[in-house]
């Protein structure tokens, strides 16, 4: 309430500000991140990135499916929030993904100290961003923000571990098919509150549950294409740097094209819940897959082709 008598106060002219900077951290921004990273950048903190984003977004929506709290302006009439925000309150997506993001990045570039204190004005921009424009409790962001923070931590032990023995790698795609069944079932069997207000459900359990999915389809996608780029494709970052601007503009417009046509067609036309899981899962094969195969493939070529011509000569 402070903050939305300070917000109305100034005329609201900090609000677009701070939406874009919610936006900013969550959606299809953090995977072009997470993609440019890991095809142009660094391969090895690109995975990590994608394994961190994947794994906090999947605890998060165990917990937003179990605790079903509601979002502030449902639970008190006097919040007005600047845009209204779909699904459970508790915790914060947006705090979640931006603590493992931005997070993920302190942790791999700690030696960067501008880019660190930049990472961490992120992140506490995006939670006070989400309290700010009135859609999350202070609790909602500061829970969100530990699991984000708690998974980096634990993922860079986890991923360490593995690093020291290749033989070990099989172990994230085994735990990412076996926590993802088990999550599905909870989800699917599990009761949800039926609140309506004035005639109307205040939460639809079953969008919520599509939601689940989708994290549930990109957590199995994350644990099982790293682990097929890791044993088979095995793409190098060493190539020029015009291949690797390429590589993330063409893979940039394959992201655009795939979240805003392809995945919403699909899921309008078939018309099932469980599709977004499917076509999340296949978002992320064929962003850490099947994509830096083909590259890989086609720069390979376009190798060959050139020392062949050089031979020639």
């Amino acid at each position: 309430m402070l903050l939305q008598d300070f917000r109305e106060s100034i005329g609201g002219v900090l609000n677009d500000f701070f939406i874009m900077i919610s936006d900013l951290s969550y959606g299809i921004f953090i995977w072009m991140l997470a993609c440019i990273m890991f095809w142009s950048v660094n391969k090895k903190s690109g995975s990590f990135l994608f394994l961190n984003i994947g794994c906090s977004r999947f605890v998060m929506q165990i917990l937003k499916l179990t605790f079903c709290v509601y979002r502030p302006w449902i639970r008190s009439s006097r919040i007005v929030p600047v845009e209204t925000a779909s699904g459970y309150s508790f915790p914060s997506g947006h705090s979640v993904t931006a603590a493992a993001n931005y997070g993920t990045v302190i942790e791999r570039y700690r030696k960067y100290k501008p880019l660190c204190v930049f990472m961490v004005v992120m992140i506490l921009l995006t939670i006070f961003s989400r309290n700010y424009i009135g859609v999350h409790t202070p609790q909602d962001v500061l829970v969100g923000t530990l699991i984000g923070a708690i998974v980096v931590v634990l993922g860079s032990k986890v991923w360490n571990w593995i690093d020291k023995n290749q033989k070990r790698d099989y172990i994230i795609p085994v735990a990412g098919v076996i926590l993802t069944v088990i999550f599905l079932i909870y989800i699917c069997l599990k009761s949800y509150p039926m609140d309506y207000a004035d005639g109307r459900l205040l939460v639809d359990p079953n969008k919520m549950m599509t939601d689940g999915f989708k994290d549930a389809g990109r957590f199995l996608g994350i644990t099982i294409g790293w682990f097929l780029e890791r044993r088979f494709v095995k793409f190098s970052i060493e190539v020029p740097v015009f291949n690797r601007v390429m590589r993330s503009c063409i893979g940039v417009f394959l992201i655009i094209v795939y979240e805003k046509a392809l995945m919403p067609a699909v899921t309008e036309f078939v018309g099932l819940s469980w599709i977004g899981f499917v076509m999340t899962f296949l978002e992320l094969i064929l962003l850490i897959v099947i994509y830096p195969l083909c590259f890989s493939k086609i720069e390979a070529y376009n190798k060959s082709k050139k020392l062949s011509k050089v031979s020639a000569e």
